[in-house]
Order: structure tokens, then sequence, then C-alpha cells
């Protein structure tokens, strides 16, 4: 009886001994929580396809949010893996990978969306400040514009060049920056011509009534006459009322409004007449028409503003304003004559007789039709 009760205490003890590791493995390994790295390794694949595939201008959100998800769920995995084996909670780790996943797969698709978004409207605003540029260029071409206004023309040329370089290699963010740029020096380049010329236009009915005067008396008269458009550049001569030629001309730098004193490098507008015919050593522009500027009008106005000191109280009326030869050079560059090329200056010179009436003006036209833009 004693021998079996030894038998038992010894396999009991024996079973103890050998049962007692495999009970702490089998707690060990079944009860210890499974790491989530099967749902990290799939969410860092998965922000580094997006970001192989996505350009770097185009990064959406949700891939910046897929990568913020995955920083936490490694953040909660270290807290984790701090505590006692048989403690350890994976849940909230496991939660946010999973997460980070989805966030970064469905980045592709918005990038594309954006991608295509960006793209339309990028190319729809360079399409505009090409088309608006080409207005500008023209008028600042053909306007006295100050320095400022100049540098601005010349500069945002320069970024619309370059955002167009930009957008050819790809630099989407460096195009989008140059053309912001762009757009707004070449915003200030027309809302300084606009007011310059929207003020310049409300005397467009007075030219044309001057205009209208000057072509009735040739009718009237069977004689000769011309009306000069400083805007188009142009000199009209009529014979008994019927246009007979048209000549190209150059003004004053500053040609914008009328002549006030001398030196300011303006036109004059008004209606005058030839006094003088000159050539050979009386012009040192091949063959000139002397003008009856200053007219009684000019006196008055000139008068008048030394009085509203609106001209310098130092400044004089002056005079000499003429028609005359060497022009052709595409560009207004007088102090305030009309500049003929030689060749039209000798066919006008031998047309034109003393007293003929001459009407100089700012423009025939409306300003959409002399600039050839759709009126808004």
């Amino acid at each position: 009886m004693a021998r079996k009760l030894k038998k038992k205490v010894k396999i009991f003890i024996l079973t103890f001994l050998f049962g007692i590791p495999l009970i702490v493995f089998g707690v060990f390994f079944f009860g210890t929580p499974e790491a989530p790295e099967k749902e990290l390794t799939k969410a860092r694949l998965a922000i580094a396809n997006a970001h192989r595939i996505i350009e770097k201008d185009f990064i959406p959100t949700t891939l910046t949010v897929a990568e913020n998800l995955y920083d936490s769920a490694m953040y909660f995995w270290r807290i984790e893996n701090e505590r006692f084996i048989l403690s350890r909670d994976y849940a909230k780790s496991r939660t946010y990978a999973i997460r980070s996943e989805q966030q970064a797969l469905i980045s592709p698709k918005i990038a594309i969306q954006n991608t295509n978004e960006f793209l339309g409207n990028l190319e729809k605003d360079l399409a505009a400040i090409r088309r608006d540029t080409a207005t500008i260029g023209q008028l600042v071409t053909k306007l006295p514009v100050p320095a400022i206004i100049n540098k601005k023309y010349t500069r945002g040329i320069m970024n619309l060049q370059e955002a167009m370089l930009n957008k050819e290699q790809k630099n989407y963010k460096e195009c989008n920056v140059k053309l912001a740029v762009a757009k707004s020096d070449l915003a200030d380049v027309a809302k300084y011509a606009k007011s310059l010329l929207d003020g310049y236009f409300t005397r467009l009915p007075m030219w044309k009534r001057w205009a209208d005067q000057t072509i009735r008396e040739s009718a009237q008269t069977q004689s000769y006459a011309m009306v000069v458009d400083k805007f188009a550049g142009k000199c009209f001569v009529y014979k008994a009322g019927k246009l007979k030629t048209t000549y190209n001309v150059e003004v004053g730098k500053n040609w914008i409004g009328d002549k006030l004193y001398s030196g300011d490098k303006a036109t004059p507008e008004g209606r005058y007449k030839v006094t003088k015919k000159k050539d050979g050593s009386q012009t040192k522009y091949f063959k000139a028409l002397l003008l009856n500027y200053p007219n009684e009008e000019d006196k008055a106005r000139f008068r008048n503003g030394i009085k509203a000191r609106t001209i310098p109280g130092y400044a004089r009326i002056g005079g000499l304003i003429e028609i005359h030869g060497g022009g052709g050079r595409g560009m207004n560059w007088t102090d305030g004559c009309i500049a003929f090329a030689d060749n039209d200056m000798e066919s006008l010179y031998r047309m034109i007789p003393s007293g003929c009436p001459v009407t100089i003006l700012g423009s025939l036209q409306p300003i959409f039709e002399a600039l050839n833009i759709p009126k808004p």
C-alpha cells in the first residue's frame, strides 16, 4: 500500500514538474496578444506606393492623414511593448494602422482628381493671361506709360514665360507662384491703362464733331483737308470731302491728352491750318508744314492752367509744331510734332497747299474698336 502511494506521489511530482512549463508556455503562447505587424506593414507599403504614384505637388490631405495615423499606430505599439506581455493590448495600434492603410489606398485616386482639376484651371489661367497680355502689350507699346508701369509689364511678361516653362517641366507649384506674380503685375498695368484711356476717350464725341466739320468744309470749298488720328497713328487726307489717301504717322512721346506747354512732349489737339511750307535748311526733318499752334483756344487753355496752377508758373506755351519728315520709326518719338516717313512727306508736301485745314484728335473710333477687342 505504501509502495503504491509513493508511486502515485512520484507520478504527481513528475507530472507537476513537466506540466508547469507546458502550462506556462501555453499561457504565454495562447494568452499573448498578437502584435499588429501585419497591419503596420500593409499601411507602410500603401503609403510608400502612394508616394511613388503621386507627384509631390499634388499630395492630398488623405495621404498626410495616413502618415499621421501610421505614426500614431507605431506610437501605441511602442507603448504596449513596454508593458508586461500578458497585459498588452494592441487594439488601438491595429485600428490606427488599418485606418492608415485605408487613407493611403484612396490617396492616388483623390490626387488624380485634384491634379486634373488643378491642371484644367491652370490651363484656363494661362490661356486667359496670354490673351489679355496681347492687348496689354499693345497698350504698353502705344501709350506713354511711366517707368514703374513699364517695369511691372516687363516683370509680368518674364514671370509668365517662366510659368509656362515650369508647366512644361511639370514644376506645377513654382508655375502657380510665377503665374500669380505675372497676373498681379499685368493686372496693375491693365488697370493703369484702362484708367488713362477711359478718361481720355470721354472726348470722343468732340473729336468726331471736329472731324465731321473738317470733312464737311473740305466738301464745301472743294479743297484739301487733313485729319490726324493720334491713337491710330494715321493721317487721312481729304479732297472735296472725299478720302484721297492715308498715311502712317508718329506723334509726341506723351501724346495722350492735349499739349499744355513747351517741353511736355505732347502733340496738340484741335483745328489748325498750315501757315508755311518748309524745305532745305528751313527744317532739319527733310520737309515740313508749319501749323498755327498755338491758336486762340490753346492760349486760353494755357492762361487758365497757369491761373489754376495745373501748369508750372515757369512754363511757356511754345510753338513750332510741324508736320515733318524723319518718321517711319515705328514708335511715337517727337517733341509734339507729327512725323511722316520721308517718301510720304514728299508726296504730302507736293499735295498740300498753305492754308490747308489740319484737325488733330485723339481717335475717330470708340476705345474697343480702336483696340480691336470685343466690347464687354
